[in-house]
Parts: C-alpha cells; structure tokens; sequence
C-alpha cells in the first residue's frame, strides 16, 4: 500500500535556520507532521504545493506580542492579524496575570489556530491598558498562584514578565528587579524583562540578569541604552550575552532606535530573537505594521536573510524551550511551515521617536501552515 502525504511541498529554497543554510529540496507533512520523504518510494499525495521561486522555512515565531482581545485594550485577535503574516506560534508578552490567567488560557491559548504560549506579568492584573502602567509593587507576588498555574500548563507558560521602565516602577523603587528575580528563582523559571526608560544604568540592569533570561526592546533610545558616550556598546552587554543572557529586539512603535540600532550592528551586537511587541494599536500601522514588515526592516539593516529567519524561528524556539520541534524542519516535529518571497519593494517607516527608515527589500508572506493544516494562501500564490 502507497503512503500517504497529506502536503507535499517541492521545488522549495529550503531555509534551514539552524546550519544557516539555503537547499533545494522537498518537505513532506502527514498528520500533522514533518515525514521524510523519498523520491523513490510512491505515495498518495493529498494536495501538493509548487514553491518553485519562493523561500520555505520553519513556521515564523512571534516571540512578543499582546492578544488577550476584549479583554485588554492592547490586546487583538491573534489568529485574525498573524497566521496572514506568516506567523505559526506567538508568544503574549505579558497580558495576563494571576487574576486573569483563567480567561486568557480558556479564550485566547485554547481557542486559536495559532500556537499560543506566554509569559505572565508579575502583576496581578496583566498589562489591561496603554493609559496607565500595572501595578508591579512586589507586595503584591502571589508565588503560591504563580507556581499553580506553572503547574497546571506547564506546555504553554514560559516564565514571568516585568516591564522596567521608570513609569512603571516609580511607586515602588529599584528594589523591584531584585524581588522580580527572586520570585522568578524561587520558581526556577525565566523572565522577559522590559527595558525602555530604565529606571537606572542599562548596566546595571544587565549585570543582573540570569543565564536563560531575555531582555526585550533591546535597541530601544529612551533614557538609559546599551550605547556609551562613545558610541560603543557597553562592555556588560557582551558579557551578559557570553553568559547566557538573551536579547529580542521586540521593536513595537516607540521600543527601537536607529541611533542604537545602526552602531550596535557595526560592532556585530545583533538580537537573538526578532519579535514585534505587536498590540492592537501598533499592527498594520506604518511605525511597525506586523512581523514581516519587522524582519524586512533588519534585512534591509545588513542581516542577512537567513539570519533574519533564525531569530523568528530556531532561536527563539531555542531560547523559550518551545515544545513539538517548533523552529524547525525536523522528521517528527509539528508542521509548521511559513512559505516566502523576498521582493524588490520600497518601504518606508516612521516610529514614534520621529525616526524614518527606507527599506527596499520585503518579506513577503505567501502561504502559512499550522500544525499540517493550510491556515493561510496569498491570493497571488499559485493554487
């Protein structure tokens, strides 16, 4: 009896993220997962899909992004505004706390086509508005609540998130990263930890996190940034990232600044990860629009495409632990798989620091696959 394939991709510029290397080939997916494929054997194919002219890689990771719709302002309908952008798995960057897990997990983690994980605010209440900042008074810690529910959805939750902006910890003092940290080793988890205006020195910020944690708006030009008065990236940077510190640029509207951005890159001080902090506010607007339109901003910004792709989809994948063999191409791993063009189209952005940015090169998403499933075909993509 002929095996069955139930997508048969051919004729695709493979982008393998984690050899960084491009290769001619074929992807095979059965059940909601990678197959090998051989050329020999014959099979029952179900539905077949000519790449022939488009790049194929692992499905695309947004690694921050704020969807708990209806729920919160910023939030918005993740399968709605993603899977068309070519994205597979998102990640909310802290939207829920302890107070409203119950909903997010019921309505937005298992309720979408998409790949839902997230951190959880150290906040009891999340991230509800753009108005005002959470609440993060360390006082307010629930650890007992935080480990209940690292125990209940251990698959989908990973670590805690603190935004470390001066707006956001006055009330409270600096004391509030020391506190954040011990929850999160009393916990043994990690943390995403947001860094536009710092409260104090980027260094001394930096000095203190953990192997494992992520550092999110990296780039960011408000306040206290990872570029000297010599235009130099600061030394505990580098040495944070040699001991196992991560960062994600999570560029958003107002998070990233090419005056950061331009002299990091020339000193080969460029992200782990690539994500959007995508909100309801920010998507398809013209100072961030959406994932793709983020990493053709980096492409055009000298990283090369398949770097580009690694830092939406193995490392990420990598750095969060992500389950399934999501990031990759792997015999076995779900199929998630995001089919692209690289086009000649000239760009222009404007963030909300009043910084312009042309780029001349797009991403363009053309087909989505979730989990084996097509979710999503550019009308122009050959049927």
């Amino acid at each position: 009896m002929n095996k069955i394939i139930d997508i048969l991709i051919k004729n695709a510029n493979i982008i393998y993220p984690d050899k960084g290397t491009v290769e001619r080939g074929t992807i095979a997916i059965y059940n909601g997962k990678f197959i090998k494929y051989d050329h020999k054997e014959s099979y029952v194919i179900r539905d077949e899909i000519n790449a022939d002219g488009y790049y194929v890689s692992p499905g695309w990771i947004d690694s921050h992004t704020h969807i708990f719709k209806d729920v919160t302002e910023p939030g918005f309908a993740a399968d709605l505004g993603l899977i068309p952008m070519g994205i597979t798995s998102t990640i909310d960057g802290g939207s829920a706390g302890i107070g409203t897990w119950p909903i997010f997990k019921h309505h937005i983690v298992d309720d979408n086509y998409l790949n839902v994980f997230y951190s959880i605010n150290v906040s009891p209440s999340g991230q509800i508005t753009e108005r005002y900042p959470e609440n993060v008074d360390p006082q307010h810690y629930d650890t007992d609540k935080l480990k209940t529910i690292m125990e209940k959805d251990p698959e989908h939750i990973r670590g805690l998130k603190l935004r470390y902006g001066a707006e956001v910890v006055e009330p409270f003092g600096n004391s509030v990263l020391d506190k954040t940290l011990e929850l999160a080793d009393s916990l043994h988890c990690q943390i995403t930890l947001h860094v536009t205006n710092p409260p104090c020195d980027m260094e001394e910020i930096i000095s203190k996190m953990r192997p494992g944690d992520i550092v999110c708006h990296i780039y960011q030009g408000k306040g206290s940034t990872i570029i000297d008065e010599n235009g130099k990236v600061k030394e505990a940077i580098f040495k944070a990232r040699k001991r196992g510190v991560y960062f994600d640029s999570a560029d958003a509207r107002i998070n990233h600044c090419y005056k950061v951005i331009e002299p990091a890159i020339a000193q080969n001080f460029k992200p782990d990860i690539i994500s959007t902090d995508l909100t309801q506010n920010g998507i398809f607007s013209n100072m961030s629009w959406g994932l793709p339109v983020v990493l053709s901003k980096w492409l055009n910004l000298g990283l090369t495409l398949e770097e580009v792709i690694a830092d939406c989809t193995c490392h990420p994948a990598e750095i969060y632990c992500l389950p399934n063999g999501i990031g990759t191409l792997a015999n076995n791993a779900a199929a998630n798989v995001t089919i692209f063009s690289v086009e000649n189209r000239h760009f222009h952005l404007k963030n909300r620091m009043g910084e312009e940015f042309d780029g001349e090169k797009m991403i363009i998403p053309q087909v989505t696959i979730i989990n084996g499933k097509v979710r999503y075909k550019n009308l122009y993509f050959p049927f």
